[in-house]
């Protein structure tokens, strides 16, 4: 949010209670209920894509590093598990599939690490005994459990779904400054086309109203302190 955004918003907060505040002066007339209806819609959607924009996408990376993690950490075990099991028993083509230097592994990027993962857990599955299955010549003798196994297949797919948050977070984040913009224009133009004739009309019936309605229309710039009339385009009356 920038500073004329929130400044303008804060004038339009003030406005409405002004509004509020002198209800009697307008009870009567139709369009100035309707026009301060709009102007609640209005803050309310200012204040909700405030909200959205101040979700930072961080929370996002730090879930899905602490899920990366872990699956680097189990994924690099299971490997080096895999790959002595397979020099034990002279099987290259499954050394082949998952042996990397620890250097590459801890250089690979997420949907790599992800993809190796997987990687060893289906070589791990393949290398398991089955259920009553003796142990002797399987993947088990490097101490390599099912539900270790299992553990890592269930971070690996979590992992996969968080490598998508952080972005999704930011485009959460880019739509809703939009929505801000959107919403503080309206009522902008909502205060300049429509309130301001409205109270201009009524003003000589009610000037304790409009000397409020005028007052709150007058923007404060909280960065310096200092009041100063509506800008150009604001058309305040």
């Amino acid at each position: 949010m920038t500073d004329r955004q929130r400044n303008r918003h804060e004038m339009h907060v003030t406005v409405l209670g002004v509004l509020d505040a002198h209800a009697d002066a307008w009870a009567a007339v139709p369009a100035a209920q309707k026009h301060r209806d709009t102007l609640e819609a209005l803050i309310a959607d200012t204040r909700e894509a405030i909200r959205d924009q101040a979700r930072s996408p961080q929370g996002a990376t730090d879930a899905k590093g602490a899920v990366r993690d872990a699956v680097a950490r189990d994924a690099w075990r299971l490997g080096q598990a895999i790959a002595a099991w397979a020099a034990e028993h002279d099987r290259p083509d499954v050394a082949g599939a998952v042996v990397l230097s620890r250097t590459d592994f801890d250089k690979l990027p997420d949907a790599s690490l992800a993809e190796y993962s997987e990687i060893v857990v289906a070589e791990a599955r393949e290398h398991l005994p089955a259920e009553g299955e003796d142990r002797t010549s399987t993947l088990s003798e490097q101490g390599v459990t099912v539900a270790f196994v299992d553990a890592l297949d269930a971070l690996d797919d979590q992992f996969a779904r968080d490598l998508a948050k952080p972005r999704e977070a930011i485009v959460d984040r880019s739509r809703a400054t939009r929505a801000l913009a959107v919403a503080v224009r309206a009522a902008q133009r909502l205060l300049k086309k429509k309130l301001d004739p409205t109270v201009a009309f009524l003003a000589p019936d009610v000037p304790a109203f409009a000397d409020a309605y005028r007052a709150a229309r007058v923007i404060v710039d909280r960065g310096t302190g200092r009041g100063s009339d509506p800008a150009p385009d604001d058309g305040a009356m």
